[in-house]
Order: C-alpha cells, then sequence, then structure tokens
C-alpha cells in the first residue's frame, strides 16, 4: 500500500469517528438529528468517492498501453490467436513479435544472421525467438520460457528451455540454442513446421513456417522426370550480415508499411 492510498484511509477514518460522534451525541438531544443526519449521509459520499478514484487509479496503473509503446506484428497476432484455442493458454503477457532467426556460417568462419518466414534445409542453423510485453505486476521476475519445435509429421525436432528475465515493457526473449539443418540427417521432410512458446508452463504462442527441401532433396525428387531446374527452386542470396536488432527494426519497418 503507497503513502497517498494510506494516507486517504486515515483521513477518512478520522472523519469517519468525527461523524459518529456528532450522530452519537443527537441521540443524546445535544445535536439535532437532521443534521447528524445530514452529515452522515455526506460522509457516506464523500468515501465512496474516495475509494472510487483510489480504485481507478490503481487500474490506470497496471493496464498496459500498447499502443503507445509498441506494435503487435501480424505473426505474434496469429501466433497467439492459435495458442488461446488450447486449454493450456494463458494470456499473463502480450506477445508483440515472434520468429526464426537463419545462421548462415560464412567463409571467414564468422555467423550471417537474418530473419526469415521460409527456412531451407540447406540453411545451416535456426534459433527461435519471441518478444513479450510484460505489465508491472508481472514484471521483475524470472521466467522460464521453452521453445519447442515440430516438423510436419508433429515430432519434435527441438527443445530447449531458457531463464529469462521478465522486466516491465517489452522483453526480447533469443533462444540460447540453434537447431542445426545441414548436419542433422534424420531432420525430418519439408512442409510446414510448428515453433511453440510456453511461458511458466503456460501456452503463449504457436507460430507456423514453411521449410523448403534442400538441392539434394530436390534433386532425388526430380531426377528421373526433369520437369524442375534446379536454378528454379534456389534459395535467393541475402545481403550482408545484419544485428538482430536490425533484423526486428526492418521487419517492423515492412509491417507498418504493409498496413498504411
Amino acid at each position: 500500500m503507497n503513502r497517498s492510498r494510506r494516507g486517504t484511509y486515515i483521513w477518512l477514518a478520522l472523519l469517519g469517528a468525527a461523524v459518529g460522534l456528532i450522530a452519537l451525541a443527537s441521540a443524546f438531544g445535544t445535536v439535532s438529528t437532521a443534521l447528524a443526519g445530514g452529515l452522515v449521509i455526506l460522509y457516506l459520499g464523500i468515501a465512496f468517492a474516495a475509494l472510487a478514484n483510489m480504485r481507478l487509479r490503481a487500474l490506470r496503473l497496471t493496464m498496459p498501453n500498447l499502443a503507445a509503446t509498441t506494435r503487435v506484428t501480424p505473426a505474434a497476432r496469429k501466433a497467439a490467436q492459435r495458442a488461446r484455442t488450447r486449454p493450456e493458454y494463458m494470456d499473463n503477457h502480450t506477445l508483440t513479435d515472434i520468429g526464426l532467426i537463419v545462421n548462415e556460417k560464412r567463409a571467414d568462419g564468422k555467423w550471417a544472421r537474418q530473419l526469415a518466414q521460409v527456412i531451407s534445409l540447406e540453411n545451416d542453423a535456426i534459433q527461435p525467438f519471441v518478444i513479450v510485453y510484460a505489465t508491472p505486476e508481472n514484471s521483475n521476475r524470472i521466467a522460464l520460457v521453452k521453445f519447442d519445435i515440430y516438423d510436419q509429421a508433429g515430432r519434435v525436432r527441438f527443445s530447449r528451455t531458457c531463464e529469462q528475465w521478465i522486466r516491465d515493457d517489452e522483453n526480447l526473449i533469443v533462444c540460447d540454442r540453434q537447431l542445426p539443418l545441414q548436419e542433422a540427417n534424420d531432420i525430418g521432410r519439408s512442409g510446414v513446421w510448428d515453433l511453440r512458446v510456453t511461458i511458466d508452463g503456460a501456452l503463449a504462442a504457436i507460430h507456423s513456417f514453411n521449410v523448403t527441401p534442400s538441392t539434394a532433396e530436390r534433386r532425388r525428387q526430380f531426377s528421373s522426370d526433369g520437369e524442375a531446374r534446379l536454378s528454379d527452386n534456389a534459395v535467393p542470396d541475402e545481403d550482408g550480415p545484419m544485428s538482430l536488432e536490425d533484423l526486428l527494426q526492418e521487419q517492423r519497418q515492412s509491417s507498418s508499411n504493409s498496413h498504411n
């Protein structure tokens, strides 16, 4: 309880005691009954207004002003909607973004990072991330964030639980492990995969993404009839490496331009 609220309660208690004494005096005839009754009604009105004002002020402090601080991406909105259909879903946090980072090892040994909506089995590795908005009452604590990736057949291909300090406002949570793709021989088939994010045991998001086959898989599929050329299915080269912050900023600008 803060000082302002405590002071209001003390003031109401003192005022109520004074009104009570006046009402008691009216019983002995020293104060008119009409005056005492009017003071009691007036006190009740003041007390009701003061308590209602405190509740309204507390409600304003706890409501997140998402419109002024951040925007929810289409991917996050769709992932949250899918999670709401599951019984293990809880809306303790507001999901604002979700996706995958593609990590490619360059010739100089350094890693190039890019955000991608479509993943190729020829990529070196993928790393999931999520951005959540936490209200004051759900912040300033350590949360357990679990990332699970399911392939087209519904098999778990990746599972990792991370500890994350949740602060008031937006929280960027990047998984501290990545899923290698080229090195895994049994990584599974191409198709639609799912990324599921769980926070403190409660489902927060289900994000679907497309996984395209590798060149070797395409060659095996089309070598007999020769109808598809590998050059038509090649994944285009991207620009140089960017930081994660730049990638997220570019994604938000693209999302904002698409809604204008």
